[in-house]
């Protein structure tokens, strides 16, 4: 039963994916439609998909896991950075960046420095970040494929990154979105099933149910037990600024019909999401004691939270659930996706290399480029990491630090010029890669270092050199006015 539920779910993203692409096709405004889905995505739509989007497997799917590993305070301060994020993010860019009418954060970027380093700088920055947290998503879906077929972990992989690849590559924006969509209402449906579930099935009140829990994990609701509180204001910070700068997410701006309809459905993404994360790890990591050690010991920590729901229910509600699961994989995934090959195709071979390509040129290269990056991350993903949650953090972290200073001060700052944007951004980028590659600080406190330098490093420059130009200044001065 879980295979054929998600086997039918597979098939019928194939084919939204494929009508989406005779839409993209027969429209006179193709790459509009395949990279903003025509700007006339609403409010209810769009809070679906953002919820989608930032709800992946490393969220819902691993949790419950790595609450019990890594311990509830390091969740409680992500997820917290994750909802305040939201809320920075709608005060921050979602108006400018939606009234701008730009596809892509590097075109916008490029509007307010006029000046070709970020046609390419923002690619790469977005490219490795993307991959790197596209692995964690794909290890995501290889869990889960192999759990429903029953195949090994590797086939699992290769058999849920072609499917997203496939219809990433047909349909662009137009079939991610009608996909978030669908995979929002799920999650949401299908998480309340488990949170439902978990009430029933207390053995006990819950509050003794909880301290049980403790007493048999007492890292579990410890402050500094499993790293120190570093890593927890390090993944709070990250969350926190990385809505403002993270593609996948800020694409959605881009397809909103006004920029009200942006702000305010990434306000109501943001408290589906939060209340479904907060829902299911507190019910379920509880049970997790209830389980046996061999059996949690032969499956990885991200697959606990199936493993309880199998307790709950029979075959076919577990398969049901894991179908949801799925959905938050494939909900970051092809976002994610599309991200990166509008970051090759729109940004790096029509802004920098082609500015003359037609449409169906930019699209054969998006097309191309979904299936290269894609299968090359799938490769990577074979062998997967250890606790998701972190890897893909880890990624958001690497974006956040390059890509915040120059875009949010630009947007906020007269005085953010050129030089300063190219500083900012490099020495946010090499700073963060070199903490987290040359030094064993904890997980993800790399952004403690990192934004701080950036952002200094910025208004240091800016501010000892040559003032923007006052086009530039009066473009910024617009797009926090008018509603287009």
């Amino acid at each position: 039963m879980k295979f054929q539920l998600c086997f039918c779910i597979l098939i019928f993203l194939i084919i939204l994916g494929k009508y989406s692409q005779k839409r993209v096709i027969q429209s006179q405004a193709s790459t509009d439609e395949y990279y903003v889905a025509g700007r006339r995505i609403g409010t209810g739509v769009n809070a679906l998909a953002i919820m989608a989007a930032l709800g992946s497997g490393g969220s819902f799917m691993a949790g419950v896991g790595t609450v019990w590993e890594l311990g509830l305070p390091f969740n409680a301060w992500m997820t917290l950075g994750s909802i305040a994020g939201f809320a920075i993010a709608s005060v921050l860019v979602a108006k400018p960046m939606r009234n701008s009418r730009k596809f892509t954060v590097t075109e916008f970027l490029v509007d307010r420095y006029e000046h070709s380093f970020f046609k390419v700088a923002v690619p790469v920055v977005i490219i490795i970040g993307s991959a790197m947290y596209l692995m964690s998503q794909m290890t995501a879906g290889g869990l889960i494929g192999s759990y429903v077929t029953g195949f090994p972990y590797q086939w699992g992989v290769v058999i849920i990154a072609i499917v997203f690849i496939l219809y990433v590559a047909m349909g662009g924006m137009l079939a991610v979105t009608w996909t978030n969509m669908l995979q929002g209402a799920m999650m949401i449906l299908l998480m309340l099933i488990v949170c439902i579930g978990a009430i029933i099935n207390l053995p006990m009140p819950y509050t003794d149910f909880l301290l049980n829990a403790t007493n048999e994990n007492p890292a579990l609701g410890a402050v500094g037990d499993t790293m120190p509180v570093a890593g927890y204001i390090g993944a709070f910070t990250t969350w926190a600024v990385a809505v403002c700068v993270v593609p996948h997410l800020l694409m959605r701006i881009f397809t909103a019909t006004d920029d009200r309809s942006a702000k305010l459905s990434m306000n109501i993404g943001m408290l589906a999401y939060g209340s479904l994360m907060a829902g299911s790890v507190l019910l379920v990591t509880p049970f997790l004691p209830l389980l046996s050690n061999s059996l949690l010991e032969a499956n990885p920590s991200d697959m606990w939270l199936l493993l309880v729901a199998e307790q709950f229910f029979g075959p076919i509600l577990t398969g049901v659930l894991a179908a949801g699961i799925m959905a938050a994989v494939m909900s970051s995934v092809d976002a994610l996706l599309l991200a990166v090959s509008s970051a090759v195709a729109y940004d790096l071979y029509q802004g920098w290399h082609n500015p003359k390509a037609t449409q169906r040129q930019i699209l054969k290269v998006s097309a191309f480029s979904t299936w290269v990056i894609g299968l090359v991350v799938m490769v990577i993903s074979l062998n997967p990491p250890d606790f998701l949650v972190v890897l893909y953090t880890a990624a958001v972290g690497f974006m956040a630090a390059s890509l915040f200073a120059p875009l949010v001060l630009g947007i906020w700052w007269k005085r953010a010029n050129l030089t300063g944007a190219v500083i900012g951004l490099l020495v946010g980028a090499i700073s963060y890669l070199i903490a987290f590659i040359g030094f064993d600080l904890p997980y993800n406190s790399e952004i403690l270092v990192a934004l701080p330098l950036s952002i200094v490093a910025m208004i240091g420059v800016s501010a000892v050199t040559d003032r923007p130009s006052h086009e530039a200044i009066n473009r910024m001065a617009a797009y926090h006015e008018r509603e287009v």
